[in-house]
């Protein structure tokens, strides 16, 4: 797998200033990486099985602010495979907006409702 240098967005050097080291941003974005290829891999998704799908997935990671890490639920790997595939399709304006709907179940006893 080829690893490039991390390309950053423009505000993304400050905020990740305030909460965590950059060295230790981009180490965690490492790690989530393998462990959401390695899920997806183990869930044995059509698309992860293919030769160069890890190079695909670091590509994706490292487009992105190393925050984004912070915010992946490895649990639902496959949920990173969706943000790719949208990305992927709003880079042409005529798809624009792009966006997915699922329905979600809230237990309404987590919010104070009942």
């Amino acid at each position: 797998m080829a690893i490039e240098e991390d390309v950053e967005s423009c505000g993304s050097r400050a905020a990740e200033s305030q909460s965590l080291p950059n060295s230790r941003l981009h180490r965690h974005k490492f790690e989530v990486y393998g462990e959401v290829l390695r899920r997806l891999q183990d869930l044995n998704f059509e698309e992860a099985n293919r030769t160069d799908f890890d190079n695909e997935l670091w590509v994706h990671f490292n487009r992105l602010p190393a925050r984004y890490a912070l915010d992946v639920n490895v649990d639902r790997a496959e949920d990173v495979l969706t943000h790719k595939r949208l990305l992927h399709l709003a880079k042409d304006p005529a798809n624009r907006p792009v966006f997915e709907v699922r329905v979600v179940q809230v237990n309404a006893r987590q919010y104070g409702k009942s």
